[in-house]
């Protein structure tokens, strides 16, 4: 899980900064390296969580939202 929190971590400080630049108006072509590489940074979060990350215990049908049971209809 370490992983995982490192990945998700850097990805969202890269995207919080990168955002922070766009407001000082810095050049075009600056900005659009550092949106290339937040991309890589999201394509590399994304596959820390698929690779290393736990499927959920219960099925859709178990649980239809993760806070409560699914009832189902016909059911109170």
């Amino acid at each position: 899980m370490n992983k995982i929190n490192f990945s998700i971590t850097i990805t969202t400080l890269g995207f919080f900064f990168y955002t922070v630049l766009c407001a000082m108006n810095f050049s075009l072509v600056f900005l659009s390296s550092c949106l290339l590489l937040l991309f890589f940074a999201l394509v590399w979060m994304v596959l820390t969580i698929l690779k290393n990350g736990e499927p959920p215990k219960e099925t859709f049908d178990e649980r239809f939202y993760e806070d409560a049971p699914h009832l189902g209809p016909g059911k109170p």
